[in-house]
C-alpha cells in the first residue's frame, strides 16, 4: 500500500488520508516491536522503554496529520467512550501544578517530573487517590509492594505501568546531563544567586486555576512584590504563600501554582523540580550494589543477540524515516510542517539506539564515528565537563541550554533555522520583530512563545533546565534527553 501510493505523481485527499493511516498501523507495528521480551539486560530494556514513550509523542503528531484529512478523527476518538472524560478531569488537575505547561508531554519533558508521574499513575491505577501515590513519592519500590497488596496486581504489570508513567527503576534521561554536579543535592543550600533567580521569576504575569462558583478558571496574575518584602520570606515559603492569598486575593492552590512556577517547589529548597526515583544516599554501597547488579548482569548477556536487536530496530526506524522523507513534497505547506518534527525525533531516536549500539558493539560504532578524520575536531567539542551550579546563569554562556532552547524555538516556528537564531544572539527584540514579520503573528504571540521555549526577557538559563540530578554512576547508563 504504502510503496503503491508513493509511486504516484500527484495524491488526491483520499490516497494522501490512506497512506497517512497506514504508516500509523506501521508506526504501531513498530513500537510493538520495543516491547518484546527478547531477555536483554535491564539496563538496556530502561533504555528502550524510553524510546518506546518517545515513539507516542510522535504518534500523536501523525495523528494529527490524520486529522488535517480527516476532520473528524479525533473528535470520535475523544466523544464515542466516556473514560476519555475522566481522563480529560486528571489531566487538568496535573495542569494546575504543573509548571511547563504545553511543553508537558514534549519528548524532552518524559524525565520523570514527579506531578507529572503522579498524574499518569492516577489514570492507571484508578483504585488509588492522589493522596495515596503522593505518599509514595521517592519510594518506588514501596508503591510496588503497595500495589502488590492492595490490588493484587503481579509486579511485572506494576512495573509495566509504572514505565508507562515514565517512572522508570532509574531516571537517566537529563537535559543537560554533562553540566549538571555529579553528585545529587537532596537538600541544597540556598546561594543568593538562587534566591535573586526566584525573586525574579515570581514577579511578572502567572496563569492559574481559581476556584469560582463550584467551578474553576484559568486567569492571569500580575505578581509585582518590592525585593525588599520578598527578602523577608527567603526562609519562610509558607509566609511567602500567605503573602501571596492576601496580596492577590487567591486561594491556597493558586498561591502554590505561582511558587512552582517562580522555581521554588516545595518546603524542601530545589530551584526546580527534582527528578524522583530511588535514591540511595550512600553513595559506596549504591556504586558496590550497582557494580554488583552489573556483573550479574554480564553473566547471561548474549551481546551478538543484542546488537542483533538493536540493528533490527534500528532498520524499522530507518523504513519508517524513509517514508516520511518520500511523501514530503506530495503534501500541503501545514503537513510538511508536522512531518519535519517527527523526522526530527526519528532521527535522534536513531542516535539513542546508536549510543546504545555503542555499548554492544563499539568496534563498529566507532567506526562510524571515526572513520572521517575530519570528523575529529567536532568530536572532542562533545565532551563538556563544566557544571551548571556556580557558573553564571546567562543563557548564551552555556551552550548546552541555549542549544536546547534554539531546537524548541525551531520546533515551535520551523520557519526559521538554528542558524537564523544565532545570527540575533543576544538581541530579542530584534528576533522577535523579525519572527513577528516572517510568521505574520502578533509581536506579543511571538513574545510570549519565546518566554515558553525558554528565550526569556532576563535571558537567563530557563528554570526547566536548571537540574539537579542523581549521580552518573557508569558510562553505559550515560543518556540524553530526546526532543
Amino acid at each position: 500500500m504504502l510503496e503503491l501510493v508513493l509511486t504516484k505523481d500527484k495524491l488526491n485527499q483520499r490516497e494522501k488520508l490512506a497512506f497517512f493511516r497506514s504508516m500509523l498501523k506501521a508506526e504501531m507495528d513498530v513500537l510493538n516491536e520495543y516491547c518484546v521480551d527478547s531477555g536483554i539486560p535491564k539496563r538496556y530494556r530502561i533504555e528502550l522503554c524510553h524510546l518506546h514513550n518517545i515513539k507516542k509523542v510522535n504518534i500523536a503528531r501523525l495523528l494529527s496529520i490524520i486529522e488535517f484529512y480527516d476532520p473528524d478523527f479525533i473528535k470520535v476518538l475523544a466523544v464515542t467512550d466516556p473514560r476519555v472524560r475522566t481522563f480529560l478531569g486528571y489531566y487538568f488537575e496535573f495542569l494546575k501544578t504543573n509548571p511547563y505547561g504545553y511543553e508537558a508531554v514534549e519528548p524532552q519533558n518524559l524525565f520523570g517530573n514527579w506531578d507529572f508521574i503522579k498524574y499518569k499513575l492516577r489514570i492507571l491505577f484508578p483504585e488509588l487517590t492522589i493522596e495515596e501515590i503522593e505518599k509514595f513519592k521517592f519510594k518506588r519500590k514501596e508503591f510496588i509492594e503497595y500495589v502488590k497488596g492492595k490490588l493484587g496486581e503481579t509486579e511485572e504489570v506494576i512495573e509495566s505501568k509504572l514505565n508507562k508513567a515514565t517512572w522508570y527503576e532509574s531516571v537517566p534521561y537529563l537535559e543537560l546531563e554533562e553540566e549538571m554536579a555529579r553528585e545529587w543535592h537532596p537538600e541544597p543550600i540556598m546561594t543568593e544567586e538562587d534566591w535573586a533567580f526566584i525573586k525574579r521569576h515570581i514577579k511578572g504575569r502567572k496563569n492559574i486555576f481559581i476556584k469560582e462558583g463550584g467551578g474553576e478558571r484559568f486567569v492571569y496574575v500580575d505578581v509585582d512584590i518590592p525585593d525588599e518584602e520578598l527578602d523577608r520570606y527567603k526562609k519562610d515559603r509558607d509566609g511567602l504563600k500567605r503573602l501571596l492569598m492576601h496580596k492577590y486575593n487567591i486561594d491556597e492552590s493558586g498561591a502554590e501554582q505561582i511558587l512552582r512556577k517562580a522555581g521554588w517547589e516545595s518546603d524542601t529548597y530545589h530551584i526546580i523540580p527534582p527528578v524522583h526515583t530511588d535514591v540511595i544516599l550512600n553513595y559506596g554501597e549504591l556504586e558496590k550494589a550497582v557494580k554488583k547488579e552489573l556483573e550479574e548482569e554480564e553473566r547471561g548477556v548474549n551481546y551478538y543477540e543484542l546488537a542483533n536487536f538493536i540493528r533490527y530496530l534500528g532498520g524499522l526506524e530507518l523504513e519508517q524515516l524513509n517514508y516520511y522523507e518520500l511523501i514530503y513534497d506530495k503534501v500541503e505547506q501545514q503537513v510538511q510542517d508536522k512531518i519535519d518534527v517527527i523526522v526530527r525525533t526519528q532521527r535522534r531516536i536513531l542516535g539513542k539506539m546508536f549510543g546504545i549500539f555503542y555499548t554492544v558493539d563499539p568496534l563498529m560504532a566507532e567506526a562510524i564515528i571515526t572513520i572521517n578524520p575530519e570528523r575529529m575536531d567536532f568530536l572532542k567539542g562533545l565532551a563538556v565537563k563544566e557544571t551548571v551550579r556556580g557558573k553564571e546563569f546567562k543563557l548564551y554562556s552555556n551552550q548546552a541550554a541555549w542549544k536546547i532552547v534554539k531546537e524548541r524555538i525551531v520546533s515551535r516556528f520551523p520557519e526559521v533555522s538554528q542558524e537564523e537564531i544565532e545570527s540575533f544572539k543576544g538581541k530579542r527584540e530584534a528576533f522577535i520583530k523579525y519572527l513577528a514579520e516572517k510568521t505574520r503573528k502578533l509581536e506579543q504571540v511571538v513574545d510570549k512563545a519565546l518566554e515558553e521555549c525558554g528565550w526569556t526577557k532576563d535571558e537567563e538559563i530557563p528554570a526547566f533546565l536548571r537540574q539537579i540530578g542523581p549521580r552518573k554512576l557508569c558510562s553505559s547508563e550515560s543518556l540524553y534527553a530526546i526532543s
